[in-house]
């Protein structure tokens, strides 16, 4: 009976020891995370700019957001159908507004005279330019976009106009090289002679 008392006396002090190590244990770890929190304080004034930077622009983002949710709406309740024709309408204002940019491309300082152009292909269908020897896909591209579309345009041109093309297309000489007039006026003939027939 005296091992089990000595026995039961040192299980009581190993335990007493425990509590005590876990109590200094404790109370130094509550201790870092005092200084850990008053070091996250500090850290702000420490971050480098582009961290500043990333933070402001957050903050900003919130607060404006913040801003435009609460202010009140000035635009007048529309119909679902009236919605989609203003959206229709403003779309098709910027994508004519993007084709004008396009289109209007800076002429100035190139010699000769533009040639005649038409805003669309006549009834919606260009010729090929392609079958004019020295025209591929990338030349027919850009005299699309020039607004020339069909062989009579081009079988039209005077020497102003070529001039004018040569230099915009950088080919000096290539049009009359290529005979471009003479085969846009045959192809001209046979494709009116198609659509009369």
């Amino acid at each position: 009976m005296d091992n089990l008392m000595q026995l039961a006396m040192d299980m009581i002090l190993c335990l007493l020891i425990a509590a005590i190590i876990g109590a200094i244990i404790g109370y130094l770890l509550g201790k870092m995370s005092k200084c850990d929190k008053e070091n996250e304080e500090e850290l702000p004034a420490t971050l480098n700019s582009y961290e500043e930077s990333d933070a402001v622009r957050k903050t900003a983002a919130k607060t404006v957001s913040k801003t435009v949710s609460a202010t009140p709406s000035v635009t007048p309740a529309l119909s679902n159908a009236e919605k989609e024709d203003l959206s229709k309408v403003s779309r098709d204002v910027e994508a004519s507004q993007e084709e004008m940019q396009a289109f209007k491309k800076n002429f100035d300082g190139i010699r000769g005279e533009r040639p005649p152009y038409l805003p669309a292909p006549r009834n919606g269908i260009p010729d090929d330019l392609k079958e004019i020897s020295g025209i591929g896909l990338k030349i027919e591209d850009k005299l699309n976009e020039l607004g020339i579309y069909h062989f009579d345009q081009i079988a039209n041109w005077n020497k102003e106009n070529i001039r004018w093309i040569e230099e915009y297309l950088v080919f000096k000489g290539r049009v009359e090289r290529e005979n471009w007039i003479g085969q846009a006026k045959i192809l001209a003939a046979s494709t009116n002679n198609l659509r009369k027939s």
